[in-house]
């Protein structure tokens, strides 16, 4: 396993945000009815995009890079 500190220390960064994302914009996929239209894209894109980094740091911390 190659652990690159540079790369990888800002990745878990960026996976510790994507966490506080999905729990501060996680519960208003239940509410999507009141917001816009423009509302409902956003809180999707956040979380969706929140899970995908969530799970490139979860394959570089246990298989030692995200291209495998």
């Amino acid at each position: 396993m190659s652990f690159n500190w540079g790369s990888n220390v800002l990745l878990f960064l960026a996976c510790m945000l994507a966490g506080w994302a999905l729990i501060k914009f996680g519960p208003s996929l239940l509410t999507l009815a009141g917001l816009g239209i423009f509302g409902i894209i956003g809180v999707i894109v956040i979380v969706l995009f929140a899970f995908v980094i969530i799970f490139i740091g979860l394959r570089v911390l246990f298989r030692g890079g995200w291209r495998c």
